[in-house]
């Protein structure tokens, strides 16, 4: 968590989102793979690559200004595989039942066969994430999910063969059984859930008014 100070005021911005200095573009290029090609950095790293899937590298001073139309890839990776709290961090697993506090959609349909790009979040944090975010206003939900497991990325696809300047089709849904993984440069972890299931919503839950 971030906290910027004007004047009297603070404002605590998310974790998990973008800052515009974080920004980086270096060049992709195809390497052979399996009879077949794959996409990489002309210049690799060794942590470029998670769950066989190329990601956005992207650095992490969260210099420059917020930007919440995007997320951090890392850190909202990290933010699924360890259940942290998208907003502050901390830890969204319930320390006396185990489930993990998570703020979706209200239209979510709650079967456990979803998925989803949004990271947990912890009850403390809850009433603060839908104050800040109109969409969440109008349409927050607060569930409890048994467990959850990597489903895929939203993620830019190239087109093999071709130089990846311009990608074939941007945010797409790849799953990690596709072969279009190899073709993707991942910017999100998509998380399937299991055994979800609706918050209690009495009055003297914290984030109802």
């Amino acid at each position: 968590m971030t906290t910027v100070t004007a004047g009297e005021r603070a404002f605590r911005y998310p974790y998990v989102i973008g800052w515009t200095g974080e920004a980086q573009n270096p060049p992709l290029k195809w390497v052979p793979r399996h009879g077949g090609l794959r996409l990489s950095y002309a210049v690799p790293h060794r942590d470029d690559f998670r769950n066989g899937v190329l990601l956005l590298r992207q650095s992490q001073n969260r210099t420059g200004r917020p930007d919440f139309k995007t997320v951090n890839t890392l850190r909202q990776w990290r933010c699924m595989d360890k259940r942290l709290c998208q907003v502050c961090a901390r830890s969204a697993v319930d320390r006396e039942t185990g489930r993990i506090w998570w703020l979706l959609s209200s239209g979510y349909g709650g079967d456990g066969d979803g998925y989803t790009n949004a990271p947990p979040t912890c009850p403390a944090c809850i009433p603060e994430a839908i104050s800040r975010c109109s969409h969440l206003r109008r349409n927050a939900a607060v569930f409890t999910v048994g467990d959850c497991y990597p489903f895929g990325v939203r993620a830019d696809v190239f087109v093999p063969y071709l130089p990846p300047l311009v990608p074939f089709e941007r945010n797409a849904v790849v799953r990690f059984d596709d072969y279009d993984m190899h073709h993707a440069l991942a910017r999100e972890l998509l998380m399937r859930l299991h055994d979800v299931q609706p918050a209690a919503t009495e009055g003297d839950a914290p984030w109802v008014a």
